[in-house]
């Protein structure tokens, strides 16, 4: 039996968004979403198995969505995978209220 790793159904998205790893601040582009982690592309990315905060611009205008604490699971050309693991409250509130949008205009 397979087992899918994904609990979440992710969407297809162009948001921007900022990567913080330690130093460093690349701009980027989250590709999929849901309320559990991201594929992105950004300028420069993350190794496997670090850890980052993530900035995401879900509307415009609006102060982005923080994600505290994300970790890479993986890491391709262009492109990377994060695993939310930590969010405020309030902004977890907001990304499921974007996601559940998402669901309901798919």
């Amino acid at each position: 039996m397979e087992r899918n790793s994904r609990k979440l159904q992710r969407f297809a998205v162009q948001l921007p968004c900022q990567l913080l790893n330690n130093t460093n601040k690349s701009d980027g582009t989250v590709l999929n979403l849901s309320a559990q982690g991201c594929a992105m592309t950004a300028e420069h990315l993350p190794f496997v198995s670090t850890y980052v905060s993530l900035d995401i611009e879900l509307f415009n205008g609006e102060e982005p969505a923080n994600i505290e604490l994300a970790g890479v699971r993986w890491v391709s050309e262009y492109r990377c995978g994060l695993e939310f693991i930590l969010v405020r409250p309030d902004m977890l509130v907001k990304l499921k209220a974007f996601v559940l949008m998402l669901e309901q205009t798919a």
